[in-house]
C-alpha cells in the first residue's frame, strides 16, 4: 500500500485519488455551484474574482472548473492567476 498527500489538504491518503474523501466532496459540492451558475448566467460571465464573490466557492477552484469546461484558455492565464493558490 503506497501512502500519498492530498493536493489540497495534505492528509495522507492510500488510494489512487488525488483528493481525500473530505475534499473530493468538497470540490463536487463546489462544480455543482459553478454548473448551476453557468447554467443560469444569462450575459457574460465575468472575471474569476466575481464569480467567486457571487457563488462563495474559492478562486482557484473557480478557475480549474473554467479550464475543465472550456471557459477559458489555459495559455490565455495570466500571471497574476489563482492556479497556484493551495485552497
Amino acid at each position: 500500500m503506497v501512502l500519498k498527500k492530498c493536493l489540497n489538504c495534505g492528509a495522507f491518503i492510500s488510494s489512487d485519488a488525488e483528493f481525500c474523501s473530505s475534499c473530493a466532496n468538497n470540490y463536487d459540492y463546489n462544480k455543482t455551484i459553478l454548473k448551476g451558475y453557468f447554467d443560469n448566467a444569462v450575459s457574460e460571465t465575468g472575471s474569476i474574482p466575481s464569480i467567486s464573490d457571487a457563488t462563495g466557492v474559492s478562486p482557484s477552484v473557480v478557475q480549474k472548473y473554467m479550464l475543465e469546461n472550456n471557459y477559458i484558455d489555459a495559455n490565455g492565464l495570466e500571471a497574476t492567476s489563482f492556479a497556484s493558490l493551495p485552497y
